[in-house]
């Protein structure tokens, strides 16, 4: 077919001379623009996060700030006709009327790819394409619901947009080529319609989904119009798929096929079976896909298998392939295709040809502002040609819009090889080479992270839920005390009961004694001399096999902190992926920090450098990384010749139970670690102040850390050595929101931030300084997202909001947020379940950064959100407390995000996403960094006359 194909190509490419899409005409301001744009990557990427941020940018100022931020950077060179204009907007005299016409000039730009910014703009536009011969599928700018008040107003405006639109459409003239499909065509992007859609719940993501869609359906059956069910990034693939399915009653149906997906000729294939058993062909628009960049990223980061082709003319070749397979099936198929390559096209419909397949059994799909020469010569030949013409004001739109610009703008792109690079066309009409190169893979070797669970597989989320049920067939455990190998009863036992119902006992955990916690030190102290001769290559072979035993286990671990200390199943597998990135880690920088070195060269002696365990560890963990954490201390001293002494909280004594289990597993001698559960206060004070006892690892709060620094400072009796404590203690984490920041995502990182673990993770948003600018409308946007939020049993995949760790933790902060409503203002308080440990949700407004809800260090679903009148102010107030462990922020200023790198203290910064400390925040190196295994052992140098 190769000949046919470029023969038809050569002629689509004769019959456009002269015409080029409207994005590359230079006779205007936008297209020199452009121009420049095509010429310089880095000015390309500055200009389209302008043009992200333009639409939240409300004064003049701060347009002539961001220009001279993102676009006059130091050294850059610019054509005269774009530097004049930008430098007028940043002078002081011009600024007002410059800026505005930027503004203007750039808005156009962006609005090129909207048909309009309501419904009745729209609809002109719609009827001159019709007018024109050219069909039109109209979707609502956007990307997702953070509420279920949006979500409800998205579906609002479907049903509007549907009888508006037949209304007037049924009164345009008839076409033979268009009329072969209804005339009113719509997409439907199912993210706008349920804020809570969760790959690890389908089943409950589509009894939601179904809600919102059916009345869209049910009103688009009444009224003869098609809707396309669109396909967003690949974690909605599967969900969107089944609701498909379930929509299959309804007549004119039809959703989108990426031809980037491995997955598309399975996904093909099920459509095919789909349509043969409902008796009726099923729409089948087939793209390439808009998300490959985020695709590869996101697998790469959570070592999930890449659901993309690497090589885009791997996708080409996929497309091509997939094309064929919809002609061959027609019959069942409303086919469309869409694509702005004219080599894609042509090879469709010279295939469509051969096959003696009629050219109105197929159409062929643009988007809206692009293509203009292509859909031209296309709809002149005959062919059924349909826009993607979504309607809606820019701030909603601008991830749409911003990845229109690029696609106009890579180098890679047909549109711009063909009419703004004028490569030779039988060039562009060659058949796609594949690379030979794979697909991209995360690797799991030490210096990568571990994978976190892709529970888009339903093998995956079924392996979870068996591992529930296991565990629920098996409470109560007991769970004991430890001796160097033996079980022992403590003094007395602990019921620890799960925080999901306040009710069932899932661990009897035996209390130790004073007697057995000094029995523990004396077999740590004895342990030391035969482990600290244990090599050190021995040491970190146990240490990885540890590492596989957890992944090989994970599922089981995950599912038992679920019921023990009431953590949802995705902040579970984290915490289980934690554990094994900090075993692969501290092997690895054991090896590297830790073995032995030779130092200088002076002739007539040898120096040797190494490094010796101190001691018998004490780990005292919490309870709300009750894996990561424990085992991160536990194996860090394990690694670097400690002996170690495992004191787990008491409410979470079984997951640390199902570690210590493991360690010994794993190689590790049981002489080397003890395990003494549920033992009080007084106990843990004997081992701090205990002169055998080496040294503290602790993670916790802030009072009992310095209690512990204090009372280990103290010197006793025959105490062989000064203490050492590694601690991490304390937080009260700032979020700062900017004036210019994307609001939807300062939201949405918020409440995966301070919600995700009903608050209780180290990490978590406590408090959230905003910008007077934007204010009301975060304020509105973060009220409306938490009423969202699904509060539940962390067993259920679909809760947003569980229960807090025990009842003591309940009473706590219920009694802060009855303090805080009587020295604040309460915004929002959210509803529980009558069963469980669970606190509501509680954002109060305060006038101060004194008060003691934004300096007392408490872990729980309350915000304190405070007014500020500029960015340093923010800086100042994150700063006003004696924690510095996390802090975010979202801000579109590169100017206040290089301040912020230098002004923020903080242990761990993030800008413009979610938390997963300095100050009072701990003692010792941080914890999972280099140098962390230093606090762990004692140097020691020998040194040898050589002559």
């Amino acid at each position: 077919m190769q000949k046919q194909i470029e023969e038809l190509g050569l002629k689509l490419f004769e019959e456009m001379r002269g015409e080029i899409p409207g994005i590359f005409n230079s006779d205007y301001w936008q297209g020199k623009l452009m121009d420049w744009v095509m010429k310089d990557p880095s000015f390309r990427v500055d200009l389209f996060h302008f043009v992200d941020v333009l639409p939240q940018l409300r004064s003049s100022e701060q347009v002539a700030q961001h220009i001279k931020e993102y676009l006059l950077k130091e050294g850059r060179i610019l054509p005269g006709v774009i530097s004049v204009a930008l430098k007028a907007a940043t002078a002081r005299l011009s600024s007002g009327i410059a800026t505005r016409s930027i503004r203007k000039n750039i808005s156009a730009m962006a609005e090129r790819f909207v048909v309009g910014r309501e419904v009745k703009s729209a609809i002109q536009e719609l009827h001159a394409l019709h007018e024109q011969g050219i069909a039109f599928t109209v979707d609502l700018l956007g990307e997702y619901s953070l509420s279920n008040q949006q979500a409800d107003e998205y579906q609002k405006r479907y049903l509007d947009l549907i009888h508006h639109l037949v209304r007037i459409a049924n009164q345009w003239r008839s076409d033979p080529v268009m009329d072969v499909m209804p005339r009113v065509h719509m997409s439907i992007k199912i993210p706008v319609l349920e804020p809570q859609i969760k790959a690890v719940d389908p089943v409950g993501s589509l009894e939601k989904l179904r809600k919102r869609i059916l009345p869209l359906f049910e009103a688009a059956d009444r009224e003869n119009v098609f809707l396309n069910l669109d396909l967003g990034q690949w974690e909605y693939h599967e969900i969107t798929y089944h609701l498909f399915e379930s929509l299959s009653k309804f007549k004119n149906i039809g959703i989108v096929v990426q031809a980037y997906l491995k997955s598309s000729e399975g996904d093909l294939e099920r459509l095919l079976t789909l349509a043969k058993k409902r008796g009726a062909p099923i729409g089948a628009c087939l793209v390439k896909g808009a998300y490959w960049d985020f695709e590869v990223v996101n697998a790469q980061q959570k070592g999930f298998e890449c659901p993309v082709f690497k090589d885009k003319a791997e996708t080409d070749r996929n497309y091509e392939k997939l094309s064929r397979f919809l002609l061959d099936h027609a019959e069942h198929f409303h086919i469309a295709f869409g694509s702005h390559n004219l080599r894609s096209i042509a090879q469709a419909i010279v295939y469509a040809e051969r096959q003696k397949i009629p050219s109105s059994a197929y159409e062929i799909q643009m988007l809206y502002g692009m293509a203009e020469p292509e859909r031209k010569v296309l709809r002149a030949r005959g062919h059924r040609v349909r826009v993607y013409a979504p309607i809606g004001e820019l701030l909603p739109g601008m991830a749409y819009l911003v990845r229109c610009l690029f696609e106009n703008t890579s180098n890679t792109g047909f549109l711009k090889l063909s009419h703004r690079d004028n490569i030779d066309p039988i060039v562009l009409l060659k058949e796609p080479a594949v690379s030979l190169e794979g697909t991209p893979k995360a690797t799991l070797n030490d210096s990568a992270n571990g994978s976190l669970t892709d529970f888009t597989k339903p093998e995956n989320r079924e392996g979870f839920q068996k591992s529930l049920d296991r565990w629920a067939k098996t409470f109560p455990i007991r769970v004991p005390v430890i001796l160097s190998g033996f079980s022992q009863k403590g003094e007395r036992v602990f019921e620890g009961v799960t925080p999901n119902d306040g009710q069932t006992v899932v661990a009897r955990v035996e209390m130790a004694s004073q007697e057995q916690a000094e029995q523990a030190i004396q077999n740590a102290f004895e342990a030391m001399t035969n482990w600290r001769a244990q090599s050190l290559a021995t040491r970190t072979q146990w240490l990885r096999k540890l590492a596989d035993i957890l992944e090989r286990d994970r599922f089981e671990l995950a599912a038992l902190q679920c019921y023990e200390v009431a953590k949802p199943w995705l902040e579970a597998d984290r915490d289980v992926a934690e554990a094994i990135d900090s075993c692969r880690y501290y092997a690895r920088q054991a090896e590297q920090e830790l073995s032995p070195r030779k130092q200088g060269h002076l002739l007539g002696e040898q120096n040797w450098l190494s490094y010796e365990g101190r001691g018998p560890c004490f780990v005292l963990a919490p309870g709300n990384f009750s894996l990561a954490i424990l085992c991160g201390m536990a194996v860090a001293a394990l690694v670097s010749g400690n002996t170690v002494i495992m004191k787990p909280a008491k409410n979470a004594s079984l997951v640390a139970k199902s570690l210590f289990d493991r360690i010994l597993e794993s190689g590790f001698p049981k002489e080397v670690c003890q395990f003494l559960p549920g033992c009080g206060s007084e106990i843990e004070a004997y081992w701090v102040e205990h002169p055998l006892v080496a040294q503290i690892a602790f993670s916790g709060s802030r009072d009992v850390g310095l209690q512990i620094i204090e009372k280990a400072a103290k010197t006793k009796r025959g105490q062989p050595q000064v203490k050492r404590v590694i601690c991490e203690m304390g937080t009260k984490n700032a979020v700062i929101v900017d004036d210019d920041a994307d609001l939807d995502e300062a939201v949405l990182g918020i409440l995966h931030s301070a919600f995700g673990f009903a608050g209780q993770k180290s990490s978590a948003a406590s408090r959230i300084l905003v910008h007077e600018a934007i204010y009301e409308s975060f304020v509105s946007r973060l009220i409306e997202g938490c009423q969202s939020l699904v509060v539940g049993s962390a067993v259920q995949p679909s809760i947003s909001l569980p229960p807090v760790v025990d009842e003591q933790a309940r009473q706590r902060l219920l009694h802060e947020i009855e303090l805080a409503s009587k020295e604040n203002k309460l915004l929002y308080r959210g509803e529980i379940p009558d069963q469980g440990f669970f606190v509501p949700v509680a954002l109060f407004e305060v006038e101060s950064e004194q008060v003691r809800l934004m300096q007392q260090e408490f872990l729980g679903p309350i915000l304190a959100i405070m007014k500020m009148k500029t960015f340093a102010e923010c800086l100042r107030v994150a700063a006003s407390t004696e924690f510095a462990r996390t802090g975010m922020v979202y801000s579109r200023s590169p100017k206040n995000l290089e301040l912020a790198k230098k002004e923020f203290r903080a242990g761990n910064l993030y800008f413009n996403r979610a938390s997963t400390g300095l100050g009072m925040s701990g003692i010792g190196t941080k914890a999972g960094g280099p140098g962390y295994l230093l606090n762990f052992v004692d140097l020691k140098v020998v040194t040898e006359n050589t002559l």
